[in-house]
């Protein structure tokens, strides 16, 4: 999401790191003080197995690939369907990508080497946001669809992508781990509902490369440090669809 015009890094020990991500702005004041944040580590057998419900239903719209600086993004410029969690419904607003991944399973980060969050909204601004992870292997073909060529002439400004769907990405999967957190870039609002696909799709080595060469070095790797829990639950469910 748009930090609004605050420099913030993902360096390590850099006074614009993640460490310090609460002391730049008041705005960001939830990165150092909120007690639910994300991503966090997701213990699976610890995963309490709870109905949920996740009803997809997403259609092609007008979408612009933009270079937002610390992550290159999909946004809808059209009505692209949305997601119903809980009884609300959530408009799908924009995709962006991290490298490597920001949540981790059981503790392993480095085997998903991406991972892509849709970023939907209600009509009071709350955010559900779907994340899907990623290990090296065949080319995905939501990227694949996107055109090579669009990646790598990517602006601040945004280009033109035709009538994009997002529906491919998660229709192979059934099984979701579920959590409340946060925006994972400052200002780290808190109030997300997190639905985790558990099913790991691939990325090929080439596209992480088109994700990781528009990005300053700084950016390249883009994932936040897993938070605490703070006593959350993590859920587990089927989606019956």
């Amino acid at each position: 999401m748009d930090a609004g015009g605050h420099e913030f890094s993902y360096e390590e020990g850099s006074p614009n790191g993640p460490k310090n991500w609460g002391s730049l702005s008041a705005e960001y004041k939830a990165c150092s003080d909120g007690e639910s944040q994300s991503p966090v580590n997701i213990e699976a057998k610890n995963a309490k197995d709870q109905p949920n419900d996740l009803k997809k239903s997403y259609k092609e719209a007008p979408a612009k690939l933009f270079n937002k600086k610390h992550a290159i993004a999909v946004e809808w410029q059209g009505d692209a369907g949305g997601i119903e969690v809980n009884g609300s419904t959530y408009k799908l607003v924009q995709c962006h990508w991290h490298t490597p991944s920001e949540h981790t399973i059981d503790g392993k980060r480095h085997v998903y080497d991406a991972e892509l969050h849709f970023v939907h909204s209600n009509e009071k601004d709350q955010k559900a946001v779907i994340g899907v992870l990623f290990a090296v292997g065949e080319s995905d073909p939501f990227i694949e669809q996107l055109s090579e060529s669009k990646f790598k002439e990517v602006s601040a400004d945004g280009n033109d992508l035709g009538k994009v769907i997002a529906n491919g990405v998660t229709s192979d999967t059934k099984t979701y781990f579920r959590y409340g957190g946060s925006l994972t870039t400052p200002p780290c609002t808190e109030g997300v509902i997190w639905t985790l696909a558990q099913n790991v799709k691939t990325i090929s080595n080439d596209q992480i490369k088109l994700l990781k060469q528009p990005l300053d070095h700084e950016f390249q790797e883009n994932a936040r440090p897993v938070q605490e829990l703070n006593g959350r639950t993590v859920m587990q469910f089927e989606d019956k669809e």
